[in-house]
């Protein structure tokens, strides 16, 4: 889970920090159509193990509709030399649907490169895979377990501003190139980020998106030391 559609290898600032989001998923062409609000929170509970949940609310689809998201993200440092940081970070997003009829859980697990170029300016590359298994995928024409590869980019400029671009191989919903920027408006760079950006499906479905993201960072509890 993070402020752009790819998940990446930083945890929060600390145990007991949380995060909050408002997303909009907005199609441009109104085929196979995802006109979504989605409602984020996670929290780190240990310092190798963030949780969270996800509601999401679109109506406008009938083949994925409205379901909650329980998520985790594991970080596990492998290297680390001068500027240079090695993570790999496994996970799952696993969709129980409102209506109870099905569930779709992904898997995933990547490997996170970072350099650092200033006190806040950095770059970091990212790539791995990913399983999904969605027991109701064949009623909408879909293989039930599918396999891709993920990959992402992210480059911080200075304190408020930063390029992030992400990519999913597969098909459907969330599947495709997503390309944007992230501003931060508060505290030096450290808050609100607002992300917006543009998304490229895989296929051949006219469902380009564009996706509104804002987010607050926050202590939800503190952590015994």
């Amino acid at each position: 889970m993070s402020f752009f559609n790819m998940p990446n290898p930083d945890m929060l600032p600390d145990v007991g920090y949380a995060y909050a989001e408002y997303d909009r998923y907005q199609s441009l062409k109104g085929i196979e159509s995802v006109n979504a609000s989605v409602f984020r929170f996670s929290t780190q509970v240990t310092s190798y193990l963030e949780v969270g949940a996800n509601a999401w609310f679109n109506s406008d689809n009938p083949e994925d509709p409205n379901r909650i998201v329980l998520a985790t993200k594991w970080k596990a440092n492998l290297f680390k030399k001068g500027n240079f940081t090695f993570t790999m970070s496994p996970g799952n997003w696993t969709s129980v649907y409102y209506d109870g009829t099905a569930m779709k859980n992904i898997v995933y697990d990547f490997i996170g490169i970072n350099h650092v170029e200033g006190p806040q300016a950095y770059t970091r590359i990212m790539i791995g895979g990913y399983g999904k298994h969605w027991n109701a995928a064949p009623e909408f024409g879909q293989e039930e377990l599918t396999f891709g590869m993920i990959a992402g980019l992210e480059h911080r400029f200075n304190n408020y501003i930063e390029f992030v671009a992400d990519y999913f191989q597969g098909s459907g919903e969330g599947f495709g190139l997503a390309m944007g920027f992230v501003a931060y408006p508060l505290e030096k760079g450290h808050n609100l980020p607002i992300y917006l950006a543009y998304q490229f499906d895989n296929d051949s479905r006219d469902n380009d998106l564009l996706l509104f993201q804002v987010g607050y960072f926050f202590r939800a509890f503190t952590s015994k030391k």
